[in-house]
């Protein structure tokens, strides 16, 4: 989801209470794929956590707080794994960090969930309510529940990339961007129970991108860059399903070309260096739109920024990328 600006969660009176109980993350004898999961190397420490009359953990690890009702040890271990390693994906990309632990709430059902939101989003809970199953990132804290475990770490990964922009960054970076790198890490495997990210093989993008192609329903690449997942959350689900498999497969197809992918890297430095805003001095967005990241500094940034570090010619680098999706459709 697009971040909306929404007050930050503040722990509940009880769930500060709670805090003086704090122990090293508790080394459950769980195992996933033959592989036992007690030791985690990058969890620091777990407390009581609570959550209306929900007991939860507050589980510390070396980039996160991720405050929790699920109960389940395995689902646990494997959160703090995918979580790490979102996280050292993205540092990797882009060569920032992010300054500060990163607070992420994963609830155990759909109604914990749309209490907090309902709590704590105000005027915009309406939006996010919306969202049939998944979750959704706010200035920089995620709020989730679960929908199957796969499922939910899948959707862990992706706003996990949400809230690392929103600290690494100095600019911020255009929906059409945003978005089509969160959904890079929505597919990984396991391997000796870490998770490997593999882009290319998520399966449920591919299948929303295949669809989209058949009736003729695809985004115009201009619709793309011009929006918004908070607007797109509006619409009907086929075109959710095609705007989300769009952005997936426009970012992998820059980030695998030869031409394109260290032009990416140029943006992506920019945006963290603070100098991305650079590109709009003559436009009609305002400092204050800027930092405000409006509406209007979206449909204007979109393809402003592309124009500038990839492509000047839109439409050829649409055609480029049309004849690079429906290629790697059919050999998919």
């Amino acid at each position: 989801m697009a971040r909306l600006r929404l007050p930050l969660f503040l722990l509940p009176a009880a769930a500060l209470a709670l805090a003086s109980c704090t122990a090293v993350f508790e080394p459950e004898l769980a195992q996933f794929a033959g592989q036992p999961l007690a030791a985690e190397p990058k969890a620091r420490a777990t407390e009581p956590w609570l959550f209306g009359q929900h007991i939860g953990k507050l589980i510390q690890t070396q980039h996160f707080q991720i405050y929790t009702t699920l109960d389940d040890p395995v689902f646990q271990h494997l959160l703090i794994r995918v979580l790490e390693a979102t996280h050292d994906r993205a540092a990797a990309l882009t060569h920032f960090a992010a300054p500060r632990p990163l607070d992420c709430y994963v609830f155990a059902s759909r109604a914990q969930w749309e209490n907090y939101t309902r709590a704590r989003a105000g005027s915009n809970a309406p939006i996010y309510l919306q969202i049939s199953s998944g979750g959704y990132c706010q200035e920089g804290v995620f709020a989730g529940y679960d929908i199957g475990r796969d499922q939910t770490l899948s959707v862990i990964a992706h706003e996990a990339w949400h809230q690392y922009s929103w600290f690494a960054f100095k600019d911020r970076l255009p929906s059409w961007l945003e978005e089509g790198l969160a959904t890079q890490n929505e597919a990984f495997h396991w391997e000796s129970a870490q998770p490997v990210f593999r882009p290319e093989a998520n399966a449920g993008r591919l299948t929303a991108l295949r669809q989209a192609l058949r009736p003729g329903t695809l985004w115009k690449l201009s619709d793309l860059l011009a929006t918004h997942a908070g607007r797109v959350i509006k619409m009907p689900q086929p075109a959710i399903d095609a705007y989300y498999a769009q952005l997936w497969s426009l970012v992998l197809f820059l980030q695998q070309s030869p031409l394109y992918a260290p032009r990416l890297g140029a943006l992506l430095a920019d945006a963290g260096a603070g100098r991305l805003t650079r590109a709009l001095e003559g436009t009609t967005v305002t400092p204050q739109e800027i930092a405000n990241f409006t509406e209007h500094w979206n449909t204007v940034a979109g393809p402003v920024y592309l124009q500038k570090y990839l492509n000047p010619d839109i439409i050829a680098l649409e055609r480029e990328y049309l004849a690079w999706m429906r290629d790697f459709v059919r050999s998919n």
